[in-house]
């Protein structure tokens, strides 16, 4: 038997907010149109780039689709990734809990809905992608969260086996990532890391956590009650 552990990535690992804004208000700005405030941005995360960006030509005003949502998506993904991630950052004590839970024989994946190239980028400049047995974007197989055929595949890559017995986890902030685990069958553990606890509380997860380093406890409690 083993066991796995998959996280998203914004808002579960890192604070990224500051370089999407940056990049989604200079795309913003090609079109003439005013910059988005960070809870703006913030309240529009969680369902990929191309959402992303529909959502911020939404919120003024504008509405694009087909093409001319590509191109804009395509403008907005060149500038995320010209910032080099300059101010992401991991939540406090993340890169200490990932590295205790390998240590306990946890294998730890990335499903995040974000592109795979930026996913990796971040973790190798943050110093923990080591760490992680499986990198898997939104673009790494055919479905996106809340689908849980993108934890089925981040898990096979892993390694993980079912029918062996494995133990496997999905932690995250966003309802995608809970409704995710629910239709792949695996418990699910919510977050909330220097915001409300409020929605996390809301979204049904096996466990919330507002602090990394209670994280272990929540996953103890989770294995105990299947064992």
């Amino acid at each position: 038997m083993a066991k796995f552990i998959l996280f998203d990535l914004d808002g579960t690992l890192i604070d990224g907010v500051d370089d999407l804004l940056f990049a989604m208000n200079e795309t913003l700005a090609a079109h003439d149109l005013a910059p988005l405030a960070r809870p703006e941005l913030e309240a529009m995360l969680g369902d990929g780039t191309k959402m992303l960006t529909k959502r911020a030509f939404d919120a003024r005003g504008v509405t694009i689709d087909g093409q001319k949502l590509d191109d804009c998506e395509g403008d907005f993904t060149t500038r995320y990734i010209d910032t080099d991630y300059a101010h992401t950052r991991l939540f406090e004590n993340a890169e200490t809990t990932l590295r205790d839970l390998t240590s306990d024989g946890w294998i730890i994946g990335l499903a995040s809905n974000k592109p795979t190239a930026p996913c990796k980028r971040i973790l190798e400049r943050l110093g923990v992608s080591d760490l992680f047995a499986v990198i898997a974007g939104g673009d790494a197989t055919g479905v996106k969260k809340p689908d849980g055929g993108h934890l089925e595949f981040a898990l096979g890559q892993a390694g993980y086996d079912q029918a062996r017995g494995d133990i496997a986890i999905m932690v995250g902030d966003h309802a995608n990532d809970v409704n995710a685990a629910r239709d792949f069958g695996i418990p699910a553990i919510a977050v909330a890391f220097e915001v409300d606890d409020k929605l996390a509380k809301n979204l049904g997860a096996d466990g919330v956590v507002t602090a990394f380093e209670n994280l272990p406890d929540a996953i103890g409690k989770i294995v105990k009650q299947a064992a």
